[in-house]
């Protein structure tokens, strides 16, 4: 076989396969839902269900919380405390705290942020979980509730607040070694094109 069909095969094996692997991703969107503008003598707990478990051979590949133009009402100082929560209820309760003065929700769950003294001008905040808040997530998930927790130290109006979680199918072993394997093809004849010329 000439190298140039060589290396159409290993640039055909890569180009079917890569979208194999990222193929049948689901998204599930909660919210808008700002909460009553998160007043600072409540704290919240939004309890959230997918459409069931996540099935067999997926997992769960990012989440995001994102603040739609998020501003205290006012310039004192300010704490917005956001936990992930292990729940059992779908909906949002909320409890009094009076502003006591920091997390009203410790000891619950983990906590995702602190933010410090939001301005009063509107911003946007999206916030990515990491890989172990990830983790964390997919086992609160297992039986497809959990939720989020806010403790508000301050009153701050929104638009609206989202949470996004996206799962993918595992790749099987056998289609990434195929792909690895083309990779390494690949490479190893771009470095044999290199040596030829």
């Amino acid at each position: 076989m000439g190298r140039k069909k060589l290396f159409l095969c290993f640039l055909l094996s890569v180009v079917i396969l890569l979208p194999a692997v990222s193929a049948n991703a689901s998204t599930f969107t909660w919210g808008p839902n700002d909460l009553g503008d998160l007043v600072h003598q409540y704290y919240y707990k939004w309890g959230m269900r997918l459409p069931g478990p996540i099935p067999s051979g997926e997992k769960i590949i990012s989440a995001t919380l994102f603040f739609d133009n998020i501003r205290n009402w006012d310039n004192n100082p300010n704490d917005l405390w956001v936990r992930l929560l292990n729940t059992s209820f779908t909906g949002v309760r909320t409890g009094t705290d009076n502003q006591g003065g920091g997390d009203s929700l410790s000891g619950y769950g983990i906590l995702l942020n602190h933010w410090q003294n939001l301005p009063s001008s509107p911003q946007d905040i999206e916030y990515s979980f990491d890989q172990a808040e990830l983790a964390t997530l997919a086992l609160y998930a297992s039986d497809g509730r959990f939720g989020l927790g806010f403790d508000p130290d301050c009153h701050f109006y929104n638009c609206g607040i989202t949470f996004t979680v996206k799962t993918a199918p595992v790749p099987e072993s056998a289609t990434m070694l195929l792909l690895g394997t083309g990779l390494i093809g690949l490479a190893s004849f771009g470095r044999r094109l290199k040596k030829a010329r």
